[in-house]
């Protein structure tokens, strides 16, 4: 019998498959037991969506994108399908793109959601906000963002220049200490942006899901014109590893920031 295969698909050949690897490096690595590939989707969510929908959610991703991207045909050489025991799917928000209508994109997503909602099926989507940039966007043992909690919609289409700036996490390899930090803080902003009073594993798997984070977010988009950043990865840690995970990860506890526009320090 084949080593089970548990598949990363990304949206991009460069960034997003580049912080992949490092993750699986850092949390997955490969064994007897366990093979990881991590494959680039080459498009965004938006036409996934539409290439997926022609043929009403029947045809498997994976062979939709073997198919028809010749980079993840190459890394999934030797790879049967019925080897493949779990896909995971990393893409952006961004819903500043110029592909579909912001409503279009709303609907789109939603839809996806429901269509990937498990991993040992379908594949289970996390969803990066606005983009796969906010990795690194973050300051350790705070709650907020190196670039802000917030990124206006308009401003959107600048946020790697504006994630990047001043930002020393996004000149450097990723390493093991940083990806605890960031997952750190993705869970203590996790509870800022829902307003939990206390965090705990039970709490965070009890209100933290892809669609509770994706209707606040596209809340916060059509009332206030505005996102909050988030990044997909630390989530699917959180979820992949379990409350072990989550306790030895998730040190901070309560907000700590210089400056909040939403909460004042208590």
């Amino acid at each position: 019998m084949p080593s089970p295969v548990t598949l990363f698909i990304v949206e991009g050949e460069a960034r997003d498959l580049r912080f992949a690897r490092w993750m699986q490096k850092h949390f997955l690595k490969a064994s007897n037991e366990l093979k990881v590939v991590c494959l680039p989707a080459e498009q965004n969510i938006y036409m996934l969506y539409q290439k997926l929908a022609a043929d009403d959610f029947e045809t498997d991703v994976v062979e939709v994108l073997r198919e028809s991207v010749p980079y993840a045909a190459e890394c999934l050489e030797g790879v049967p399908r019925d080897a493949v025991d779990q896909v995971y799917l990393f893409f952006d928000y961004d819903p500043q793109q110029d592909y579909v209508s912001c409503e279009d994109a709303d609907a789109m997503v939603a839809e996806l959601i429901t269509a990937f909602d498990n991993e040992n099926e379908s594949g289970k989507l996390y969803i990066s906000y606005p983009m796969v940039e906010a990795l690194y966007d973050y300051r350790a043992g705070q709650c907020q963002s190196h670039s802000g909690c917030f990124v206006n919609a308009k401003d959107i289409p600048s946020y790697k220049r504006i994630s990047s700036e001043g930002n020393a996490n996004a000149d450097r390899h990723l390493e093991f200490v940083q990806w605890n930090d960031l997952i750190s803080t993705f869970a203590l902003r996790c509870k800022c942006l829902l307003d939990m009073d206390t965090l705990s594993f039970d709490l965070y798997r009890e209100h933290v899901t892809v669609a509770t984070l994706y209707q606040e977010e596209r809340r916060l988009l059509r009332e206030e014109g505005k996102v909050f950043v988030l990044s997909a990865f630390p989530e699917f840690l959180l979820d992949y590893f379990g409350p072990k995970f989550f306790n030895t990860r998730a040190r901070a506890r309560n907000p700590k920031f210089d400056e909040c526009p939403r909460r004042s320090a208590t």
